[in-house]
């Protein structure tokens, strides 16, 4: 549930892509795994999140949900903006 919930703040806050007739996209191989990247992160994400949950004070702890959790949301922009379909 709590993926669930962080991949919609991700996928709502960089839901803007750029509108342009000449508008590049990334071939579907790479979508695949940049998705999969997204995924993995979102996944990792969780754990840091119980492991701050365990020990609220560390700041290791802290700044690697930080890393993980900024790490996804820039590459869920980079698939929002290359591989999304526009309509």
């Amino acid at each position: 549930m709590r993926i669930t919930l962080i991949a919609l703040l991700f996928i709502s806050a960089t839901h803007v892509a750029a509108e342009s007739p000449m508008r590049k996209t990334y071939p579907p191989e790479v979508c695949e795994k940049i998705s999969g990247t997204i995924d993995f992160l979102l996944e990792l994400t969780a754990q840091h999140w119980d492991k701050l949950g365990k020990q609220p004070k560390n700041e290791k702890a802290a700044l690697e949900l930080s890393w993980t959790m900024d790490l996804a949301a820039n590459y869920t922009t980079i698939y929002t903006a290359f591989c999304e379909k526009s309509d």
